[in-house]
């Protein structure tokens, strides 16, 4: 099964803080399970978010391996530079996880 998320309806014009990102890391956590593919479309819309990313994409890459996120996440419709933000955050997020296994 797919499931399809549009930023655009599902979160109308809350795409800034943390709050709006948990509302949708919350829904792809309940849909992990039962998806083999969780296509997040942002409508080409620039969010330009941190905070937003983070609280989504930062979140799921402590709860999730690297490979899982890539084979099973795909985000469609980004504007270049939020690409990039999403990017460096995942990055970040995922070097972070890996200190932190190492230390204890």
């Amino acid at each position: 099964m797919e499931t399809q998320i549009n930023i655009n309806s599902y979160c109308e014009k809350n795409v800034v803080t943390r709050e709006d990102g948990k509302k949708v890391h919350d829904y792809i956590v309940s849909k992990w399970v039962d998806s083999e593919k969780i296509e997040i479309d942002f409508g080409n819309v620039l969010i330009a978010s941190v905070s937003f990313f983070d609280e989504i994409f930062g979140k799921l890459a402590f709860e999730y391996t690297r490979n899982e996120l890539t084979s099973k996440l795909q985000p469609v419709n980004m504007q270049e530079f939020d690409r990039a933000l999403l990017n460096d955050i995942l990055k970040s997020r995922l070097r972070q996880k890996e200190l932190e296994s190492q230390s204890s």
